[in-house]
């Protein structure tokens, strides 16, 4: 009897550990599959164009690109934070912009997200540094 009841007590307890390490396992999002990569004359840099896959609910850590970017939801949503602005949902059919050097994380709906994004960068430099939060 004693120890149903232990179990009785423990089991809500096992169940909130097994909830915290499915939030924890969420997938990351695909690297970026780079499509086209064109020299801007003039300048020391390249416009890039590549494709975004996110896997449901997954997330781009958190991070801070070294150029502009424009993206455009092909599929699915994704939740925008950026530092100083308002979280921000993009829908499949809607754009956002990301200046150069916010810190911004994107995470996928629970449907995933497909994404194709834009982005001016210096060849051979990093573009995206990843943060601490």
């Amino acid at each position: 009897m004693k120890s149903a009841r232990c179990l009785l007590l423990l089991l809500p307890s096992l169940m909130c550990v097994q909830t915290v390490k499915a939030a924890d396992s969420a997938p990351a999002a695909k690297d970026t599959v780079v499509l086209q990569r064109v020299p801007v004359p003039g300048t020391d840099r390249e416009m890039g164009m590549g494709i975004a896959e996110f896997p449901p609910n997954a997330s781009k850590p958190w991070h801070k690109a070294t150029g502009p970017e424009v993206a455009y939801v092909l599929e699915g949503e994704v939740t925008v934070q950026a530092d100083g602005q308002p979280t921000q949902v993009v829908r499949a059919g809607e754009s956002y912009r990301m200046p150069a050097g916010v810190v911004h994380v994107t995470t996928a709906g629970p449907k995933g997200a497909k994404v194709i994004a834009t982005w001016a960068w210096v060849p051979g430099k990093p573009f995206n540094i990843r943060v601490s939060k």
